[in-house]
């Protein structure tokens, strides 16, 4: 293409290429097309009207008449305004790191801890390992890596997943605190990293491949808030809301995000924009950070080739406008987003290949005697350069090419290259330190900073703006998820009432007299209590957006610090809201002192109380690793909190050893406040019991005597407050004292949270750990017998099942409700799938691509869906579900179970029950071998985020791997190459074909198809934005049956040389010609529905497939179900380490608590109420218990969601198999409790109470 910015147009030599090209265009799937041209002159427009300093530049450089693009760039530069960088450039030299070292780790099991404690007690406890000196052994992870990226210039960093790229691009996006060694140098413009970390922070920014985000903001709100921290400082900026006003719309024109800039950005929980505009805003936010060194590591996954061509255009952009060193890792990319890049690192398992030239990388290769194939992507080819079944070798050269990583290590250490990579560092230092470019830099990120001028203070900041401006940002923007939220705080507010509601009708019209003493203190100790116990919620709640808090730290927005005061202030005002509701409720249908002092003093005490113990549990999320560990340490203090709060005993009553608790216990000072309140003008009447004596023929007041504490001789009356002084020691004079502790609590608690999130930050390793099966299971199938077989996946005893059915649909139309209306998502989509076709799904990030899958496969459970579909020319039975795969773009896989676990247990509830299970088990190890997941077929599955378990990639092919043991009659995957390197990819796609040419009727969406992967497929569904045919059809030989469509409808012919699938998507991405139009007046769609009706009534002459025609809507019957899913969730209990020791210690723990608090009763009648005590307090710890259980449960239950879509089993074997599940670790955690605690408490020791009491607890 005429426009395209190569790398050789880069300014090297002060001079900027023009480029006003109208070809030079990025679409981004959206009807909107953005130039360079636009790019650039937006950026003119944003510096030219708004800078202070800008007016002496325009004069100088308009003054020649045509305005001169680099002279005014250089000028703006000198000037250092916004938005533009300054230059750093980065070098690093003899860069190794090291990590953990994972030799013999496996899998943990709840038996772990006893195993590490006999061999602990075999070695003395360590006591001898203190005089060994040995030395820690590491993980090598990358070895004596240099290279040199100048400002300006831009690095493509290759290699194969787990090769080494994300780690250096991590370490030089300068995150190294997760390695345990680093050792060479690295140089940001002569900053050392240390530095950087400290005060310039914001010159380096890292885009990690995963994406997280505010779910309920909208894509113009979280870019607002990313410019609005940027910021620059007033001495360089004079209109800083016009500045974020252009840069905002400049932002959101450049990536593609104007139709979508008013919709929720959403999660895979919550329904927002397409996976890749999701992509694209965290693009648009790390562009918006400003930094001068940008690194981006795995971003084009999930964005489309057009898409992903256009976003490295914007790189090559901002690069070049903005002097940034910018540095990427991408897989597949095309010989077009090759071409833009002036160097190309090449790495293989840790070790450096080569370091140059991107245009000489390809020729360094074929002179060691490796050949790259006419129509291999140069991308393709650097990557695979050391797969042996990949690579092609020189005639002449089979015994002197390198074969592995190491050999070629060796070669490019002794090669000229790598001693002109040495010298560019060594000539890299010398120039920074000539041209005082770290001082440079100094200077203008400081001058740059809010309130650098008047504070030095702020000059040691690492921050751009001030720690006021940042309250202001994060308030407006808390108040926006606030705002999105609303729907789960107004079910707290309910939740409030309704326990309200049934707390005042529990304790209707106290009496005022004696009687209603003790029932008045039982109702505070109640309001108290409900209000602690509500509370715990907000551990999980501080931990859900930790990921997000954490890139933003990173990118300098704010002082988390400042986000922690803001939520702490906007839960004040929700906490007022909810109390004065429960407070009007429960207060006066209590009869509780009505006076309007005592009833705001009430309500006052109840509001600053709940935000006590709300900043309590925030900082128990934000100081915890994990939210089981929060969940424990939280719910034992709370526990001795609630035992200790001075209701159930009294300070004199407390043992010694648990009085000094009282003193830091919020619950105490809250309830004697309540308490004091509530007794302080009250005159208490002795009747009933409280007399002595009592009863029929006592009337005589002169001969009875009041029995309540602070009763007088000769009166029948008891002041309250002495009352309360004889009873609880409480005084009335002190309410003010206790509230005054609440509110010395929550400080504190509020100071303690917002240093944990400013100095502490939770995160995993920075490469993922493979954790083995102890004893793997033997594997009947040789490698010989896998590759013999291969070709056979689809054969089973009774010949072949992977005999596909037709499907078809006919005006497929989708529509969602929005606000104010419906949103269409399919727009009369028609098409059909036939056995032995590979049907590729393309389109632009967001045309709808998922969604008609999703529509297909029958997964949409909202909105409304029109058309026909039928199966087989039937419509489609219930057995649809289970007897199609669908491989979904989410990898939600159980955690806790390996990948050959996980396959044979799809496997067996998804194949019919004629097919043995030795046959199914070899199926999966067919299905392991060409997958290529042999070496981690035993390894645990893990989370991305935990840092052990398989790499994303290998998760990838994990989720095809589910769908293709199921043998399915058609089989759907969306993006199944999307994450994976160009050999892995070709081999899914090659598989693919492969299982089509046995009969199975696959369609799947592919994003960056090169040439050699887009010939693999048979057929063709384009689809443009807004859910619109382009074209259905056969591909033909070399795609020229698709390109002979496009050419007649007036296209531009398709160069020879050039990818047809880049090719059809930069024309659907075309608003000149509507397309989808051309394509409802063409007789292609007229001969393509008559070939529908056609399939349809031939498929009705043969019906559906005996195995589908049962109707049945699972392939096992319910028991089978419950037996196996309980054998996996069983061994997933077994396993969760964390979650059972978590458990046990609480129930331990609570028990000593309790146990030691109501030490020695007896059977006395003045022990009896605090047995009482005792057993409310037990049967109390269920409450906390059950805190525990639901995070585990919840995360079984996102597991179901996925599995029971493709009817693998129901809910009844889900919820008989969670019961199953955890009643024997439940058993097993309660009976170390009630041995613990029943005798400690000095309850009845007779069997049959100890049984009832045992039963009943359980």
């Amino acid at each position: 293409m005429s426009g395209d910015i190569s790398a050789k147009d880069s300014p090297t030599n002060g001079v900027f290429p023009p480029i006003c090209e109208p070809e030079a265009s990025m679409s981004f799937g959206e009807p909107l097309h953005v130039s360079v041209t636009r790019g650039t002159s937006r950026f003119e427009s944003i510096q030219r009207s708004l800078s202070k300093q800008s007016s002496m530049v325009d004069e100088e450089t308009t003054a020649g008449g045509a305005f001169d693009l680099m002279t005014w760039l250089t000028g703006r530069q000198q000037q250092q305004g916004p938005p533009f960088s300054t230059r750093v450039g980065l070098a690093f030299d003899g860069l190794s790191v090291f990590g953990d070292n994972v030799r013999d780790r496996h899998i943990a099991t709840l038996a772990t801890p006893f195993w590490k404690l006999i061999k602990a007690a075999r070695n003395g406890f360590g006591v001898t390992e203190m005089f060994k000196k040995t030395p820690e052994e590491h993980r090598l992870l990358l070895n004596k890596m240099s290279g040199v990226v100048e400002a300006g210039e831009m690095l493509l960093v290759l290699g194969r997943p787990g090769s080494g790229c994300s780690t250096l691009l991590r370490v030089l996006g300068n995150r190294r605190k997760t390695y345990r060694q680093i050792d060479g140098n690295v140089s940001y413009g002569g900053l050392t990293p240390d530095e950087v970390d400290k005060r310039y922070r914001s010159q380096v920014a890292y885009c990690a491949e995963e994406d997280y985000h505010y779910a309920s903001l909208t894509v113009r709100q979280t870019l607002d808030f990313a410019i609005q921290c940027k910021m620059p400082s007033s001495s360089v900026l004079e209109d800083r809301a016009g500045y974020k006003a252009d840069f905002l719309d400049a932002l959101l024109d450049m990536y593609g995000l104007t139709g979508c800039a008013d919709t929720i950005v959403g999660n895979s929980e919550i329904r927002g924009v397409s996976g890749g505009e999701r992509k694209r805003v965290s693009i648009a936010e790390q562009m918006a950070a400003g930094a001068s060194v940008d690194i981006w590591d795995g971003s084009t996954r999930g964005l489309d080739s057009s898409t992903a061509l256009d976003y490295v255009r914007s790189l090559r952009i901002t690069t070049d406008v903005l002097h940034k060193s910018t540095i990427a890792s991408i897989y597949q990319a095309s010989d077009d987003i090759y071409k833009l890049f002036d160097k190309v690192m090449v790495i293989d398992n840790g070790r450096q290949l080569y370091f140059g030239p991107s245009n000489e990388a390809v020729a360094y290769f074929e002179a060691l005697g490796v050949q790259k194939p006419l129509r291999q992507t140069s991308s393709d080819f650097l990557t695979g350069i050391t797969q042996l079944n990949e690579r092609r070798v020189a005639p002449g050269f089979e015994d002197r090419v390198p074969r592995s990583a190491e050999d070629f290590e060796r070669v490019w250490q002794a090669s000229a290259q790598r001693t002109l990579v040495t010298q560019q560092v060594a000539e890299f230092e010398s120039q920074v330190q000539n041209d005082k470019r770290s001082t440079i830099i100094r200077e203008f990120v400081d001058r740059t900073k809010m309130g650098a001028g008047s504070s030095s203070l702020r000059k040691r900041s690492r921050y751009s703006t001030t720690f006021l401006y940042q309250t202001a940002q994060l308030l407006q923007r808390e108040m926006r998820v606030l705002w999105g939220s609303r729907v789960e705080h107004l079910l707290v507010i309910f939740t409030y009432a309704v326990f309200a509601a049934l707390m005042a009708l529990t304790f209707l019209r106290i009496s005022d007299d004696s009687s209603g003493v003790r029932v008045k203190g039982a109702l505070l100790f109640m309001v108290l209590s409900f209000v602690a116990l509500t509370e715990e919620s907000g551990v999980a709640s501080a931990m859900t957006n930790r990921r997000v808090l954490a890139k933003h730290r990173r990118l300098t927005f704010f002082h988390p610090a400042a986000l922690s005061m803001v939520q702490s202030a906007i839960e004040i005002v929700l906490t007022i809201i909810k109390c004065a509701v429960f407070a009007s409720e429960v207060y006066f249908a209590t009869n509780l002192t009505r006076t309007a002092p005592a009833f705001f003093t009430f309500t006052l005490v109840l509001t600053a109380l709940c935000t006590c113990m709300t900043e309590f549990f925030r900082l128990m999320g934000n100081g915890m690793p994990d939210i089981d560990t929060g969940l424990t340490v939280s719910g034992i203090t709370l526990l001795f909190w609630i035992m200790l709060s001075g209701y159930m005993q009294t300070t004199a009553q407390m043992h010694g050893y648990f009085r000094w608790i009282s003193y830091i216990d919020p619950l105490a000072y809250g309830f004697k406040a309540m308490m004091a309140n509530e007794f302080k003008g009250l005159e208490l009447k002795c009747t009933g019991a409280s007399l002595v004596p009592s009863g029929p023929g006592f009337d005589n007041v002169a001969h009875q005597v009041c029995t309540l504490p602070g009763a007088r001789p000769g009166e029948l009356f008891v002041q309250g407050r002495d009352y309360l002084a004889q009873a609880l020691q409480i005084y009335v004079d002190d309410r003010w004292k206790h509230f005054a502790a609440i509110i010395g609590f929550w400080a504190l608690f509020v100071i303690a949270s917002a240093l944990i999130v400013e100095f502490v930050e939770f995160g995993a390793s920075s490469h993922s750990i493979n954790v083995y099966k102890r004893r793997r299971p033997r594997v009947n199938l040789a490698t010989e017998d896998l590759v013999a077989e291969s070709s056979k996946l689809s054969h089973s005893t009774e010949g072949s099942t992977a005999s596909g059915s037709t499907l078809t649909w006919k005006y497929i139309n989708y529509t969602v409700p929005v606000k104010g209306g419906s949103k269409q998502l399919l727009d009369n989509v028609s098409g059909y799938l036939k056995p032995g076709t590979l049907t590729a799904l393309m389109g632009a990030s967001g045309a709808g691509k998922t969604t008609l899958l999703d529509a297909l496969s029958q997964r949409k459970t909202i909105g409304t869906l029109r058309g026909e579909m039928l199966m087989s020319g039937m419509p489609l039975p219930r057995s649809f579900r289970r007897s199609t795969g669908y491989a979904e773009q989410q990898d939600v896989h159980a955690s806790l179970i390996t990948v050959r676990e996980a396959l044979r247990f799809s496997a067996y509830l998804r194949q019919s029950a004629l097919v043995p299970d030795a046959e199914k088990n070899e199926y999966v190890e067919r299905v392991i071998y060409l997958l290529d997941m042999g070496g981690i077929a035993d390894c645990l599955i893990g989370e991305p985020e935990s840092g052990e378990g398989i790499s994303l990639e290998e998760r990838k092919r994990l989720t095809i791997g589910i769908e293709l043991v199921s043998r399915p009659k058609i089989l759907f995957l969306d993006e199944p190459t999307s994450g994976l390197d160009a050999q892995a990819s070709f081999n899914v796609v090659q598989l693919l074909r492969r299982l089509a040419g046995e009969g199975l009727t696959i369609l799947c969406t592919v994003h960056q198809p090169s040439s050699m992967l887009f010939e693999q497929f048979t057929s063709l569904l384009l689809l443009a934005r807004g859910g619109q045919a382009v074209y259905f059809g056969e591909l033909g030989e070399d795609a020229q049956t698709m390109l002979g469509y496009f050419e007649r409808c007036g296209a531009p012919k398709c160069p020879p040389t050039a990818n047809p699938a880049e090719y059809i998507l930069s024309l659907a991405g075309n608003t000149d010609i509507d397309w989808p139009q051309m394509w409802r007046d063409s007789p292609e769609l007229d001969t393509m529905l008559a070939e529908l009706d056609r399939i349809n009534q031939d498929s009705r002459a043969h019906g559906l497939p005996s195995d589908l025609d049962d109707n049945r809507r699972f392939a096992r019957s319910y028991w089978y179900q419950i037996v196996r899913v309980t054998r996996r969730m069983l061994l997933v209990y077994w396993r969760n380490l964390d979650y059972q020791l978590t458990n046990f210690i609480l129930q331990i723990i609570a028990a000593l608590c309790i146990g030691l608090a109501y030490l020695g009763l007896n059977d006395s009648v003045a022990h009896l109420v605090n047995k009482a005590n005792a057993l409310f307090l037990a049967a109390c710890l269920n409450i906390f218990i059950t805190n525990q259980v639901v995070p585990e449960y919840l995360r079984q239950k996102r597991l179901y969601r996925r599995e029971s879509s493709t009817n693998q089993y129901g809910s009844l074997a889900f919820t008989v198999s969670t019961f199953v599940t955890e009643l024997p670790f439940l058993i097993a955690a309660c009976t170390l409790f009630v041995v613990v605690y029943y005798w400690t408490a000095g309850l009845n020791t007779s069997p049959d109470r100890i049984g009832f009491f045992y039963l009943s607890y359980i």
